[in-house]
């Protein structure tokens, strides 16, 4: 099986990327929604659940990942009684050409398996939905398949980006 990229056809929810991004940093975004907008015409954001704890596992492995939005403002989907449909992770970064975007995503696989008991090749194995939000560029991706496909679709767009900012840097 191979990952499915779609580039610019996601956007991220209005309100879930963090006001200013760092470079060096990923920020893990909410990427659902509950409920009706309010009078303001705000709605409610949602990280799902099995993303609670990413953040701190990965600074515990010296990543530089933060959640988008301040302690506090913060919800999640089993707060509203609501399950995800498939395990998915929104990221969002300013440039794909962060070196921390995979280890990011493997870090989740593998805080998956722990918090399941699954092995790591099961993990790898089931279906998995990453969304980008590129702040440099603005542009999106959403990436899906297996984890594995995800990590190697990954790597290939990072390999891209990469390039590209040599070839930029090149013509300063």
């Amino acid at each position: 099986m191979t990952a499915r990229v779609t580039a610019n056809e996601w956007t991220p929810l209005p309100g879930s990327l963090p006001v200013s991004v760092e470079a060096g940093k990923v920020y893990v975004i909410p990427t659902r929604s509950v409920g009706p907008r309010d009078d303001d015409g705000a709605i409610e954001l949602c990280y799902p659940d099995n993303v609670r704890y990413l953040p701190k596992a990965a600074r515990a492995n010296g990543l530089p990942v933060e959640f988008s939005l301040p302690e506090g403002r913060r919800q999640y989907l089993q707060e509203f009684s609501t399950d995800p449909e498939m395990w998915s992770l929104g990221l969002c970064l300013l440039t794909m050409a962060s070196d921390w975007l995979i280890l990011t995503v493997s870090l989740y696989i593998a805080r998956r398996s722990e918090q399941q008991g699954w092995s790591t090749d099961e993990a790898e194995s089931l279906p998995l939905r990453v969304w980008v939000a590129e702040t440099e560029t603005g542009k999106t991706y959403q990436i899906e398949g297996s984890g594995s496909d995800v990590l190697e679709a990954l790597k290939e767009l990072h390999r891209g980006a990469g390039a590209e900012e040599k070839r930029l840097d090149g013509d300063r």
